[in-house]
């Protein structure tokens, strides 16, 4: 799997072309804060699909 084919990654830039804000957790790199909640990578997807910016 190349980087563009990261499911994750594609969440964090649908979040933020929905105006999102979607960073790195500082303390943990495989968890996100997606407006000030903190987010597995799997959550972020979830979000991203129940904002309807994702298929699945």
């Amino acid at each position: 799997m190349t980087e563009g084919d990261d499911p994750t990654l594609k969440a964090v830039e649908d979040l933020i072309a929905a105006g999102y804000m979607v960073e790195r957790f500082d303390e943990d790199p495989e968890l996100w804060r997606v407006n000030g909640e903190v987010m597995t990578g799997a959550e972020l997807i979830d979000e991203a699909k129940r904002m309807g910016l994702m298929d699945g």
